[in-house]
């Protein structure tokens, strides 16, 4: 799928999801140029990596959600902070516009992807649909006894698709409520039916909480993605973004 490129004027608007794919695996010269704009803190997260194109891969989803962000907020890239939840989402520091942003990253294999919109909390999850032996397991294991159950009534063929297009849509809804891993994926109950959108209600960890889900397109083959937003389903803008 060919998306268009960002207008140079980004400003988000009231109601609308604004969701930026772009390539997280890029030449060297140009991730060290990217590695400009991360924070002491990020650089040192970078580091960690023992594989330099996993490091690469960080370090170019980190800079472009610095570029994104920059540009919605009419700031330096470089400039820009960040506050961390106590489950780990961040948010923006505080400070004129940025108040209302809410933003989430996600990256899968060599693609990335940063939604953002206004006031309302959010989650985006984007996964490469990658074929290995235990999804059914995986899923008794993680999701609703239901959910199990329909996967596994599906035609083998099917199995792997569905149990994405599943994974990205529960990962979508517990980032977007910013509680990580206290949040268990049963926690909450998915339709079969992957490419409508959908309220889900969730009570966890002593939080109660009402999200819709909707699918979005990936640019590229062999992707499941889906976003989650405590709003009412708003428009979806998509985009590719570019150094042009």
């Amino acid at each position: 799928m060919v998306l268009p490129g960002p207008p140079h004027r980004l400003v988000p608007e009231d109601g609308g999801i604004n969701v930026f794919w772009f390539l997280t695996d890029l030449p060297p010269s140009h991730v060290r140029e990217l590695e400009l704009l991360l924070s002491p803190a990020e650089r040192a997260r970078a580091d960690q990596f023992r594989f330099a194109r996993d490091r690469g891969r960080y370090v170019a989803a980190r800079a472009r959600l610095r570029t994104i962000l920059g540009r919605c907020t009419n700031r330096e890239s470089g400039q820009l902070e960040f506050d961390t939840g106590p489950f780990g989402k961040p948010s923006l520091r505080p400070g004129g516009r940025e108040e209302r942003i809410r933003f989430n990253l996600s990256r899968s294999d060599g693609l990335g992807v940063v939604a953002i919109q206004l006031d309302r909390e959010l989650g985006i999850d984007v996964e490469r649909m990658r074929p290995f032996d235990h999804a059914l397991a995986i899923a008794e294991r993680m999701f609703t006894a239901a959910e199990h159950e329909a996967l596994r009534s599906l035609p083998e063929a099917e199995q792997l698709e569905s149990f994405f297009r599943y994974w990205t849509r529960k990962e979508a809804v517990v980032k977007s409520i910013g509680l990580g891993l206290a949040c268990p994926l049963d926690a909450f109950l998915l339709s079969r039916d992957c490419s409508a959108t959908e309220r889900v209600a969730i009570e966890c960890d002593g939080v109660a909480a009402v999200r819709w889900v909707l699918p979005v397109p990936a640019p590229e083959e062999g992707f499941a993605a889906a976003v989650a937003t405590a709003g009412t389903p708003s428009p979806v803008r998509c985009w590719s973004w570019t150094d042009d």
